[in-house]
Protein backbone atom coordinates (compact mmCIF):
# COMPACT_ATOMS: atom_id res chain seq x y z
CA UNK A 1 0.00 0.00 0.00
CA UNK A 2 1.16 3.71 -0.83
CA UNK A 3 0.02 6.68 -0.84
CA UNK A 4 0.23 9.21 -3.79
CA UNK A 5 -1.01 12.94 -4.30
CA UNK A 6 -1.52 14.19 -7.65
CA UNK A 7 -1.55 17.80 -8.10
CA UNK A 8 -3.74 19.16 -10.82
CA UNK A 9 -3.62 22.94 -11.99
CA UNK A 10 -5.61 25.50 -14.09
CA UNK A 11 -4.97 28.33 -15.59
CA UNK A 12 -7.22 31.39 -15.27
CA UNK A 13 -5.46 34.20 -16.93
CA UNK A 14 -2.67 35.07 -15.65
CA UNK A 15 -3.59 33.33 -12.67
CA UNK A 16 -2.67 29.66 -12.07
CA UNK A 17 -4.74 27.19 -9.41
CA UNK A 18 -3.77 24.15 -7.98
CA UNK A 19 -5.63 21.21 -6.78
CA UNK A 20 -4.18 18.44 -4.89
CA UNK A 21 -5.76 14.98 -4.48
CA UNK A 22 -4.44 12.31 -2.20
CA UNK A 23 -5.58 8.72 -3.23
CA UNK A 24 -4.45 5.39 -1.37
CA UNK A 25 -3.05 2.42 -3.74
CA UNK A 26 -3.59 -0.85 -2.60
CA UNK A 27 -2.24 -2.61 -6.02
CA UNK A 28 1.15 -1.49 -5.98
CA UNK A 29 1.55 -2.51 -9.52
CA UNK A 30 -1.05 0.01 -10.98
CA UNK A 31 -0.18 3.07 -13.00
CA UNK A 32 -2.53 5.23 -10.78
CA UNK A 33 -3.02 8.27 -13.27
CA UNK A 34 -4.12 5.34 -16.08
CA UNK A 35 -6.40 3.25 -13.52
CA UNK A 36 -8.24 6.24 -12.60
CA UNK A 37 -8.89 7.09 -15.96
CA UNK A 38 -10.32 3.65 -16.43
CA UNK A 39 -12.49 4.23 -13.28
CA UNK A 40 -13.76 7.39 -14.74
CA UNK A 41 -14.71 6.07 -18.06
CA UNK A 42 -16.32 3.14 -16.45
CA UNK A 43 -18.23 5.21 -13.91
CA UNK A 44 -19.59 7.76 -16.52
CA UNK A 45 -21.39 4.60 -18.05
CA UNK A 46 -23.04 3.96 -14.87
CA UNK A 47 -26.55 6.02 -14.41
CA UNK A 48 -25.28 7.81 -11.81
CA UNK A 49 -21.98 8.79 -13.34
CA UNK A 50 -24.20 9.92 -16.92
CA UNK A 51 -26.34 12.04 -14.78
CA UNK A 52 -23.37 13.66 -13.33
CA UNK A 53 -21.86 14.18 -16.86
CA UNK A 54 -24.31 15.70 -18.11
CA UNK A 55 -25.29 18.04 -15.35
CA UNK A 56 -21.36 19.02 -15.91
CA UNK A 57 -22.26 20.29 -19.79
CA UNK A 58 -20.52 16.97 -21.03
CA UNK A 59 -17.31 17.59 -18.54
CA UNK A 60 -15.43 14.98 -16.30
CA UNK A 61 -12.19 16.87 -15.21
CA UNK A 62 -10.00 15.75 -11.76
CA UNK A 63 -12.47 17.83 -9.60
CA UNK A 64 -15.67 16.10 -10.79
CA UNK A 65 -13.74 12.57 -10.70
CA UNK A 66 -12.58 13.82 -6.88
CA UNK A 67 -16.03 14.74 -5.52
CA UNK A 68 -18.37 12.48 -7.63
CA UNK A 69 -17.01 8.78 -7.82
CA UNK A 70 -17.44 6.92 -4.60
CA UNK A 71 -14.67 4.96 -3.04
CA UNK A 72 -16.70 1.63 -3.55
CA UNK A 73 -16.36 2.00 -6.90
CA UNK A 74 -12.74 2.77 -7.32
CA UNK A 75 -11.95 -0.54 -5.02
CA UNK A 76 -11.96 -2.69 -7.22
CA UNK A 77 -9.78 -0.32 -8.95
CA UNK A 78 -6.64 -0.70 -6.47
CA UNK A 79 -7.13 2.49 -5.39
CA UNK A 80 -9.24 4.66 -3.36
CA UNK A 81 -9.41 9.06 -2.62
CA UNK A 82 -8.33 9.39 0.71
CA UNK A 83 -10.97 11.80 1.84
CA UNK A 84 -9.29 13.02 5.24
CA UNK A 85 -9.06 16.47 6.06
CA UNK A 86 -5.72 17.60 4.23
CA UNK A 87 -4.56 21.37 5.37
CA UNK A 88 -2.91 22.88 2.27
CA UNK A 89 -0.26 26.09 2.37
CA UNK A 90 0.84 27.74 -0.17
CA UNK A 91 4.76 29.06 0.59
CA UNK A 92 7.58 30.22 -1.48
CA UNK A 93 9.59 27.71 -2.75
CA UNK A 94 12.71 30.00 -2.43
CA UNK A 95 11.49 30.97 1.37
CA UNK A 96 14.90 29.92 3.75
CA UNK A 97 13.54 27.32 6.59
CA UNK A 98 16.87 27.32 7.90
CA UNK A 99 19.59 29.77 8.57
CA UNK A 100 23.01 29.93 10.10
CA UNK A 101 21.06 31.60 13.22
CA UNK A 102 19.60 28.39 13.91
CA UNK A 103 22.92 26.52 14.00
CA UNK A 104 23.23 24.78 17.68
CA UNK A 105 26.94 23.49 18.29
CA UNK A 106 26.50 20.74 21.28
CA UNK A 107 28.02 19.07 23.49
CA UNK A 108 28.47 16.15 21.57
CA UNK A 109 30.05 17.48 18.21
CA UNK A 110 32.55 19.33 20.39
CA UNK A 111 33.52 16.22 21.97
CA UNK A 112 34.36 14.90 18.48
CA UNK A 113 35.75 18.61 17.46
CA UNK A 114 38.29 18.25 20.16
CA UNK A 115 39.27 14.83 19.59
CA UNK A 116 40.07 15.44 16.31
CA UNK A 117 41.81 18.92 16.80
CA UNK A 118 44.44 16.54 19.53
CA UNK A 119 44.79 13.43 16.25
CA UNK A 120 45.78 16.57 13.95
CA UNK A 121 48.40 17.58 15.89
CA UNK A 122 50.21 21.01 17.50
CA UNK A 123 49.28 22.85 14.23
CA UNK A 124 45.49 22.11 14.01
CA UNK A 125 44.92 23.02 18.07
CA UNK A 126 46.97 26.05 17.32
CA UNK A 127 44.66 27.60 14.57
CA UNK A 128 41.93 26.68 16.58
CA UNK A 129 43.90 28.57 19.92
CA UNK A 130 45.11 30.99 17.72
CA UNK A 131 48.24 31.04 19.85
CA UNK A 132 51.30 29.17 20.01
CA UNK A 133 51.11 25.93 22.72
CA UNK A 134 54.08 25.52 24.80
CA UNK A 135 55.84 21.84 23.79
CA UNK A 136 56.17 21.69 27.93
CA UNK A 137 52.31 21.48 28.54
CA UNK A 138 50.17 18.31 29.92
CA UNK A 139 47.62 16.84 27.51
CA UNK A 140 44.81 17.95 30.40
CA UNK A 141 46.08 21.80 30.62
CA UNK A 142 45.50 22.18 26.61
CA UNK A 143 42.26 20.30 26.75
CA UNK A 144 41.51 23.07 29.34
CA UNK A 145 42.43 25.85 27.13
CA UNK A 146 40.20 24.26 24.34
CA UNK A 147 37.49 24.43 26.48
CA UNK A 148 37.49 27.97 27.66
CA UNK A 149 38.35 29.31 23.85
CA UNK A 150 35.47 26.82 22.61
CA UNK A 151 33.16 28.36 25.48
CA UNK A 152 33.76 32.01 24.21
CA UNK A 153 33.26 31.37 20.30
CA UNK A 154 30.12 31.90 18.50
CA UNK A 155 28.65 28.73 16.93
CA UNK A 156 28.89 29.61 13.59
CA UNK A 157 33.33 29.56 14.11
CA UNK A 158 33.31 26.27 16.24
CA UNK A 159 31.06 24.55 13.05
CA UNK A 160 33.91 26.04 10.76
CA UNK A 161 36.94 24.19 12.25
CA UNK A 162 33.79 21.19 12.39
CA UNK A 163 33.79 21.17 8.89
CA UNK A 164 37.44 21.26 8.36
CA UNK A 165 38.15 18.52 10.39
CA UNK A 166 35.56 16.37 11.22
CA UNK A 167 32.86 16.66 8.66
CA UNK A 168 33.60 14.29 6.21
CA UNK A 169 34.86 11.43 8.65
CA UNK A 170 31.18 12.28 10.32
CA UNK A 171 29.88 11.69 7.09
CA UNK A 172 31.62 8.20 6.59
CA UNK A 173 31.42 7.04 9.58
CA UNK A 174 27.22 7.61 9.68
CA UNK A 175 27.41 5.48 5.99
CA UNK A 176 29.63 2.74 7.90
CA UNK A 177 27.08 2.80 10.37
CA UNK A 178 24.08 2.51 7.87
CA UNK A 179 25.56 -0.16 5.89
CA UNK A 180 26.19 -1.66 9.17
CA UNK A 181 22.28 -1.69 10.07
CA UNK A 182 21.29 -3.03 6.42
CA UNK A 183 23.21 -6.01 6.70
CA UNK A 184 21.81 -6.83 9.58
CA UNK A 185 18.38 -6.42 8.35
CA UNK A 186 19.32 -8.40 5.40
CA UNK A 187 20.70 -11.24 8.24
CA UNK A 188 17.49 -11.67 10.21
CA UNK A 189 15.71 -12.66 6.76
CA UNK A 190 17.64 -15.73 7.01
CA UNK A 191 16.33 -16.80 10.76
CA UNK A 192 13.25 -18.95 10.80
CA UNK A 193 10.64 -18.01 13.14
CA UNK A 194 11.60 -20.74 15.91
CA UNK A 195 15.07 -18.96 16.59
CA UNK A 196 16.49 -15.00 16.56
CA UNK A 197 19.19 -13.23 15.70
CA UNK A 198 22.49 -12.72 17.19
CA UNK A 199 25.29 -10.27 16.92
CA UNK A 200 28.52 -12.64 18.13
CA UNK A 201 32.09 -10.91 18.47
CA UNK A 202 35.06 -13.50 17.55
CA UNK A 203 38.66 -13.16 18.31
CA UNK A 204 40.87 -14.56 15.35
CA UNK A 205 38.15 -17.46 14.25
CA UNK A 206 38.81 -19.83 11.48
CA UNK A 207 36.44 -20.01 8.97
CA UNK A 208 36.91 -21.93 5.58
CA UNK A 209 40.89 -21.93 6.85
CA UNK A 210 40.84 -18.21 6.83
CA UNK A 211 41.39 -16.48 10.54
CA UNK A 212 39.14 -13.48 10.73
CA UNK A 213 38.03 -11.47 13.68
CA UNK A 214 34.93 -8.48 14.30
CA UNK A 215 31.54 -9.44 14.68
CA UNK A 216 29.37 -11.98 13.10
CA UNK A 217 25.83 -12.80 12.22
CA UNK A 218 24.86 -15.76 14.43
CA UNK A 219 21.87 -17.92 14.78
CA UNK A 220 20.70 -18.60 18.95
CA UNK A 221 18.11 -21.38 18.71
CA UNK A 222 17.35 -20.76 22.61
CA UNK A 223 20.48 -23.11 23.44
CA UNK A 224 23.57 -22.30 21.72
CA UNK A 225 24.63 -19.45 19.37
CA UNK A 226 26.07 -21.07 15.43
CA UNK A 227 27.52 -18.90 12.54
CA UNK A 228 25.04 -17.84 10.20
CA UNK A 229 27.04 -18.93 7.57
CA UNK A 230 24.02 -19.05 4.54
CA UNK A 231 24.03 -15.25 4.92
CA UNK A 232 28.08 -14.81 5.09
CA UNK A 233 31.08 -16.12 6.54
CA UNK A 234 32.35 -12.27 6.26
CA UNK A 235 32.46 -10.10 9.63
CA UNK A 236 29.18 -7.80 9.86
CA UNK A 237 31.95 -5.33 10.99
CA UNK A 238 35.77 -5.50 11.82
CA UNK A 239 37.65 -4.03 14.96
CA UNK A 240 39.41 -1.90 12.74
CA UNK A 241 36.35 -0.47 10.73
CA UNK A 242 34.91 -0.55 14.53
CA UNK A 243 37.82 1.76 15.29
CA UNK A 244 37.94 3.81 12.24
CA UNK A 245 34.55 4.31 12.44
CA UNK A 246 33.59 4.87 15.93
CA UNK A 247 30.93 2.55 15.52
CA UNK A 248 29.67 1.11 18.95
CA UNK A 249 28.11 -2.29 17.93
CA UNK A 250 26.83 -3.20 21.41
CA UNK A 251 24.57 0.56 20.76
CA UNK A 252 23.60 -0.45 17.18
CA UNK A 253 22.07 -3.83 17.47
CA UNK A 254 20.08 -2.08 21.33
CA UNK A 255 18.58 0.91 18.62
CA UNK A 256 17.55 -2.40 16.24
CA UNK A 257 16.62 -4.94 19.62
CA UNK A 258 18.99 -7.33 18.71
CA UNK A 259 21.01 -9.57 20.90
CA UNK A 260 24.50 -9.49 20.49
CA UNK A 261 27.46 -11.27 22.64
CA UNK A 262 31.12 -9.93 22.82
Amino acid sequence: MRKEIITATSQDGLDCCTSVFVFTVYDESIDLVEKIKEAAAAFINTDTGLLEYQHNCENFNWGDFFSAVPNRFLRPYGFEKDTSDVAQHTVSFDEQLATEGDFHFSDEKWEILKRELFMNGTEALEEFLDNDIDENLEKDSIENMLDEVAGQMPDEELYKFYSKYCLEHQVLCEQRKQQLIKAIDDAEAYIPSSDELEIDYFDDIEISGEHKSGWFACRYDGHSSTLLLEFSDQPLITDDEVLDFDINVADVCDELGIAYCG
